[in-house]
């Protein structure tokens, strides 16, 4: 061969290899567009949707958290009348301590001391 036909070859292959190169480029630019795209719907969506059931959610929050302390003190009342009639132990809506309290969420000194009782 000669020094024009290894030239021309040389050159025909790094032309095919950039052309390669440019195609590979302007995909990875689209790919990247599409991400971007999607990207911009996730942030809108947080942004929007989200905040606003987070908003709704905290307005069903203080409302529970209202009719509770509504509620708490005859409830309470009731509770303890008829405890005191089934001679149980006073009740109380309270919170109770993690370490008292088994697994159903019950006062585990509490059923320790009516098994006493027995």
């Amino acid at each position: 061969m000669s020094d024009n036909n290894i030239i021309y070859t040389k050159n025909y292959i790094n032309d095919k290899r950039i052309s390669n190169l440019e195609n590979k480029i302007i995909d990875l630019a689209e790919k990247f567009e599409r991400i971007d795209e999607k990207l911009d719907r996730i942030i809108c969506f947080f942004e929007k949707d989200i905040k606003e059931n987070c908003d709704k959610m905290g307005e069903h929050i203080d409302f529970v958290e209202n009719v509770y302390e509504n509620v708490k003190n005859p409830l309470g009342y009731l509770c303890n009348k008829l405890s005191y009639v089934s001679g149980r132990k006073q009740y109380s809506l309270e919170n109770y301590d993690d370490e008292k309290c088994d697994s159903d969420g019950r006062d585990s000194d509490n059923e320790e001391s009516q098994e006493a009782e027995v």
